[in-house]
């Protein structure tokens, strides 16, 4: 069951990119309208989860006003990321601000360690390193700007795991659909809003154009972040780095061999890195 859950959650992260980066070249400066509808297809698979058997607490509204912030924040700075930067970049460092949750979960939680862990710990970095350089001369691939968007992504992304952590841990394992649908509809809402004012001109043609990528990047979207809460009450410092580097992989094949772009042998060697790490992290 834990293998499964992390081939999942792995697999939807990579989905999403793909439903992110198709939409954005079809659409351009759809990023508020393109999230919130994704959140809201995402709403949906918790409410059809819960079989509309909901049990509210007060005690979830901090944690989840602060969810909301974090994922929305991750989404639209995803997006943003891939119209202007390549996938396989864009889904590297997406994956490795889930190293952040696996640091807490060390310093915070008092969850075991191993030299294993550490040297895996090392590797993910020295690959962030790699995959991150560029010829001298050749054609630059990222910008200030992808910068901009992926440290919001990278922020938003590893930020809400944490949450997430921390409200499964601290409710028992419960109320992950409350939680969730408290989340999500407080983000569809206010990235709607967004969206009406930022993107009101040709509005309905970014609603309907490209529809069936917004709902597939929110149903995976809303499936991985029920994973990673079952998942929460593994060690953070196991799940996380390996959902991080099994990301890498397969989102450096993806840009590869689909999207065609081009790595150079560091970025190369910092992928083989990423992989080799998976192994040590689960030792």
């Amino acid at each position: 069951m834990f293998v499964l859950l992390l081939s999942l959650t792995v697999f939807g992260g990579l989905v999403q990119l793909i439903a992110k980066k198709a939409y954005s070249k079809k659409i351009k400066g759809g990023a508020f309208i393109h999230s919130a509808l994704s959140m809201f297809f995402s709403l949906i698979v918790f409410v059809i989860i819960s079989g509309g058997k909901l049990n509210f607490v007060a005690q979830l509204i901090p944690y989840s006003v602060l969810f909301a912030i974090l994922f929305s924040s991750a989404f639209i700075g995803s997006f943003l990321a891939l119209s202007v930067g390549p996938i396989s970049l864009t889904g590297l460092i997406s994956s490795y601000s889930l190293l952040v949750p696996t640091i807490y979960g060390i310093l915070f939680l008092n969850e075991p360690t191993s030299i294993l862990l550490y040297i895996g710990i090392f590797l993910v970095a020295v690959s962030l390193f790699l995959v991150n350089r560029e010829k001298k001369g050749s054609e630059k691939k990222i910008s200030f700007k992808w910068g901009i968007f992926m440290l919001i992504a990278f922020v938003g992304n590893g930020g809400g795991s944490i949450v997430q952590k921390v409200q499964q841990l601290k409710f028992n394992g419960q109320y992950k659909n409350e939680f969730m649908v408290i989340a999500l509809l407080i983000s569809f809402v206010v990235v709607f809003l967004f969206a009406l004012v930022f993107e009101k001109e040709n509005l309905l043609k970014k609603i309907t154009t490209g529809a069936h990528w917004y709902i597939i990047n929110g149903v995976a979207n809303g499936l991985v972040n029920l994973f990673v809460m079952m998942l929460a009450v593994w060690p953070a410092s196991i799940v996380f780095p390996v959902i991080s580097a099994g990301g890498i992989l397969l989102t450096s094949s993806v840009g590869i061999f689909v999207y065609k772009e081009k790595m150079t042998a560091p970025q190369i060697v910092g992928i083989i890195l990423g992989t080799v790490s998976i192994v040590l992290l689960n030792m």
